[in-house]
């Protein structure tokens, strides 16, 4: 007995790195018209603050905290191969350009703001330390609690300044119960991990 397998062309597309993240920035750099700063958070801003074998599919940037011409920004990231806000199916790299309805992140403070990339045209830059953390707080699962674990072995971090990003993020996620109770849930995991300040 003979048993005929089809095999058909599947494509696998794995998560990018951080040095196909930055090829990416290097390639939407070039291809931008006009100066542009984009605020990014979740995956991408962990990976360029050299976060270990941290990967994603994709580049959340807060729209209303960047400085940048929709319209630039869009062609000039399809000319880099980074779609922005492609379909819900779409399984490969690209731009998630997130609205204040869906925007859990602080606003910028220019005082502690951290410069994550720089090249001719584009600057890339996130949150602090705090803001970060807080931005987690939203889903919590074990990917973030990971993440946040990275940031503390990186920079001692008060509670008090998670609680005061917290207070500081848009409604209505600075009273969001899920997003209070991960913060109790921030406090005594940082305990164990031993890297808060009082």
């Amino acid at each position: 007995m003979v048993l005929l397998v089809s095999v058909h062309a599947a494509s696998i597309v794995a998560d990018m790195n951080k040095a196909e993240l930055v090829g990416y920035l290097e390639r939407v750099d070039r291809e931008l018209k006009a100066p542009a700063t984009l605020h990014i958070y979740g995956s991408a801003a962990f990976m360029l603050l050299d976060e270990p074998e941290r990967i994603s599919l994709d580049i959340d940037v807060a729209a209303p905290y960047s400085v940048v011409d929709e319209g630039d920004l869009r062609r000039a990231a399809a000319m880099a191969g980074l779609p922005l806000n492609p379909p819900d199916d779409y399984a490969s790299d690209h731009l998630e350009w997130i609205s204040a309805v869906r925007l859990c992140l602080a606003k910028p403070d220019s005082g502690t703001d951290m410069i994550l990339w720089r090249g001719d045209k584009l600057l890339v830059k996130t949150g602090s330390v705090p803001q970060l953390i807080a931005s987690k707080l939203i889903r919590y699962d074990e990917v973030d609690r990971s993440d946040i674990q990275y940031l503390c072995r990186q920079t001692p971090v008060k509670v008090a300044a998670v609680e005061a990003a917290v207070g500081e993020l848009p409604e209505p996620f600075n009273k969001d119960a899920l997003v209070l109770e991960n913060l109790e849930n921030f406090k005594v995991d940082i305990t164990l991990w031993g890297g808060a300040c009082p």
